[in-house]
């Protein structure tokens, strides 16, 4: 059972969840968000000073500078609702795939094209953001597609080969789909993952059939 102080806890944050002013400010802090977004993929981070994005918005500066301290508070929050989304995006594909290493990396490497094709906007303008404020910790995402090559090296589904470099590697090709698609509007998205989950396996030398191991001279 639930302590009462846990109830009392509970139902305050959802009578503050509730209450209009509250709801109006989380609308407005995703506004300036989303502007932001749209102004640094359209016009280049260059241009996305604070005046410009709550103009953006349609809002105030000053109303900007209420939701966030500056513009690189802003920035992080960009980047953060990005790596929640596509962390839950990608988690949900990647557990409903069936249990061997061949099916998990390529719905690892299949979700995280279509993630990016689906929010190409949001991607490149935290790539833009990534580029002006430093480098993003890789090793978040490194271990567990490490991990999951090296899986498939134990029970024969792929070839053997360095597998943290291998898995940078992967990391940079996914990374490198955000650079291409904006300069390719016509590039059709299924043919795009398509071809990038088929180079993946051919690069990993993944056997056609999921579990079964690859045959060797």
């Amino acid at each position: 059972m639930w302590s009462k102080s846990r109830l009392n806890g509970q139902l305050r944050y959802a009578l503050y969840m509730s209450n209009p002013v509250t709801r109006t400010r989380k609308a407005r802090r995703e506004d300036l968000i989303e502007a932001t977004i749209r102004l640094i993929f359209r016009d280049g981070i260059e241009a996305a000073s604070l005046a410009r994005i709550a103009a953006e918005a349609g809002t105030s500066k000053g109303t900007a500078l209420y939701h966030f301290a500056n513009k690189e508070e802003l920035y992080e929050s960009v980047m953060n609702s990005l790596f929640e989304a596509g962390g839950v995006y990608m988690s949900e594909r990647i557990v409903a795939a069936a249990d061997t290493p061949r099916s998990k990396i390529e719905a690892y490497f299949e979700s995280n094209l279509r993630f990016i094709v689906e929010n190409l906007e949001h991607v490149v303008a935290t790539q833009r953001i990534v580029q002006k404020t430093g480098v993003v910790e890789l090793d978040g995402a490194i271990a567990p597609l490490r991990s999951m090559l090296i899986a498939g090296q134990q029970d024969g589904s792929f070839e053997q080969f360095d597998a943290d470099y291998v898995a940078h590697s992967i990391r940079s090709l996914i990374d490198a789909a955000a650079y291409y698609l904006p300069g390719h509007p016509q590039m059709d998205s299924q043919r795009f993952i398509d071809e990038g989950v088929g180079l993946l396996l051919r690069t990993i030398g993944a056997s056609p059939i999921s579990g079964i191991p690859l045959q060797r001279d």
